[in-house]
């Protein structure tokens, strides 16, 4: 995971672990995966990563081991009670018990009082594992019960060997994606892997560089943006097929229902949540032009372009607005983002954006 400091720290709380650990980094450091495999550490008693335990884990289908996401921008509190509640009791199968709360510095203050309870008083067969990209949300009190995991941000140098040993690419071009993904390891991966995600990019930065733009190339732009996450959509309704069908290899006959309830639940959030990381990151990546943009209007050269490799067209665009207007884009780009974290209407939201280029 690129990670060595902390694989080490991981190995020994695996062995003998304790309450509540809260790993905090920046997007793309490889908190998911480390929390999944430490999960799969904690339950699996050989700690292996091959078994049928350790693959139930790491699919998300084991019964000890629950994951929860936000619904939207933020934790429903009712979802939060409901998981403490849970946590008092006993394991199914394994000696431990795990949670693990992706962006939980997303949980309000007055939400996190109701982990609080559970974590003064720990089942001592449970941990917690708490994701976060900053400790600034958290109440000191829920700080005070965490060990802190600090993921720092991986080095280029490690980035390009994980693009390299992965996806057999020249040196050349994992430079290339680093620059691209703007040393975040997930959008580069996303860029080696999915050619979609190299077209969403290409388009946001298209759509952004367009200084005078009309009111209907601003509503075709949106409707792209909605088919990009349509096609995310039936890309991983197609992806949840697949896993149903291996879920009888991987959990055996025992108990299917139950775990088919389970991924029928998951997948409709993952379902909802993937059209929105799309548009999140068609905004995103459109949000980076802008700051090209703006970057270039107030007489920067190329070499600090992140969209380097449309520079031709960013330099062209740049003087057809004040730096100003560029400027303001960035935070429109950033309050639309926040408008489909909150659950937004997604074709509103975009649209709304994009009318602001006319």
């Amino acid at each position: 995971m690129g990670h060595p400091r902390v694989a080490s720290v991981l190995k020994g709380a695996a062995a003998r672990p304790t309450g509540t650990y809260l790993f905090v980094g920046s997007p793309g450091v490889g908190k998911r995966n480390a929390a999944r495999v430490f999960a799969a550490a904690l339950v699996c008693p050989e700690a292996c990563g091959e078994c049928n335990t350790c693959r139930r884990v790491l699919a998300g289908l084991h019964p000890d081991v629950t994951i929860l996401q936000p619904e939207g921008y933020t934790f429903p509190v009712e979802v939060l009670r409901a998981t403490a509640q849970a946590a008092s009791q006993s394991p199914i199968e394994a000696e431990h018990r795990v949670f693990i709360i992706q962006e939980a510095d997303r949980i309000p203050e007055r939400s996190q009082n109701a982990l609080l309870k559970a974590l003064e008083e720990p089942n001592p067969s449970v941990v917690w594992v708490l994701l976060a990209h900053a400790l600034q949300p958290f109440l000191p009190t829920i700080l005070s019960r965490c060990q802190i995991v600090d993921f720092p941000p991986i080095g280029e140098e490690a980035m390009l060997e994980l693009l390299q040993s992965r996806f057999d690419l020249p040196a050349d071009e994992c430079h290339r994606l680093v620059r691209m993904s703007r040393g975040d390891l997930n959008a580069a991966v996303r860029l080696a892997s999915d050619p979609a995600t190299a077209e969403v990019r290409d388009r946001a930065i298209a759509v952004a560089a367009n200084p005078h733009m009309s009111v209907v190339e601003a509503l075709d732009a949106a409707d792209a943006a909605k088919a990009f996450a349509g096609s995310a959509r039936e890309r991983m309704e197609r992806q949840q097929a697949a896993e149903l069908s291996r879920l009888e290899e991987v959990s055996g006959k025992d108990g299917q229902g139950a775990w088919k309830k389970k991924l029928a639940d998951r997948n409709k959030r993952t379902l909802r949540r993937e059209e929105t990381e799309v548009l999140i990151d068609f905004l995103s990546w459109m949000g980076a032009a802008y700051r090209d943009l703006a970057a270039a209007s107030a007489g920067s050269g190329t070499e600090s372009l992140i969209a380097f490799d449309h520079a031709a067209a960013i330099v062209q665009a740049a003087p057809g607005r004040p730096t100003k207007f560029w400027v303001d884009m960035i935070e429109h780009c950033l309050d639309a983002q926040l408008a489909l974290r909150n659950n937004a209407n997604p074709a509103l939201a975009v649209e709304s954006l994009l009318l602001r280029m006319v």
